[in-house]
């Protein structure tokens, strides 16, 4: 008889990082900043949408074995994508391993960034953070198969 494998939530997102920003900035605006600051390329793809508003969603994928990231807009014209005890305006998902050195000097660069209020590293132990980060990668998932779908039949066509 085969065993059962319990896995939990908690470890399907051990290895992400969330670093909540507070700033007035647009959504475009930041992406541009932490794209000079941190040396990354986010691009603007389509928003996820919950309760008839769309939040803005940025996605850069640096490579095989790297570091996969996502910008999310938190709140738009006082909707609210995710309820948190405090208010954040964006987060920033970065997926697989991060050296702590790293993490360190990118928090700092960010954090100089003019017009950020705060930079705060969240710790992925609720069931509100579970279900959010499930969003995002459903929500990424989507986007990555039908853009497949459209290199497919544009290349059908040539």
């Amino acid at each position: 008889m085969a065993s059962k494998i319990k896995i939990s939530v908690d470890d399907l997102f051990e290895d992400v990082t969330l670093v909540a920003i507070v700033t007035p900035m647009s959504d475009f605006t930041l992406a541009w900043n932490l794209n000079n600051t941190i040396h990354i390329d986010l691009k603007k793809m389509t928003g996820i949408v919950n309760e008839n508003s769309e939040f803005s969603f940025y996605y850069y994928n640096a490579g095989e074995n790297m570091n996969v990231f996502n910008l999310v807009q938190l709140s738009n014209g006082g909707q609210k994508l995710l309820k948190l005890p405090n208010h954040f305006d964006y987060m920033l998902i970065i997926r697989n391993s991060l050296h702590e050195n790293r993490l360190n000097t990118w928090l700092g660069a960010i954090r100089k960034i003019q017009n950020i209020s705060i930079v705060s590293l969240l710790e992925i132990n609720n069931k509100i953070l579970d279900l959010f980060l499930e969003k995002v990668e459903f929500h990424e998932f989507r986007l990555l198969r039908e853009n497949n779908r459209s290199f497919s039949r544009l290349r059908r066509q040539h």
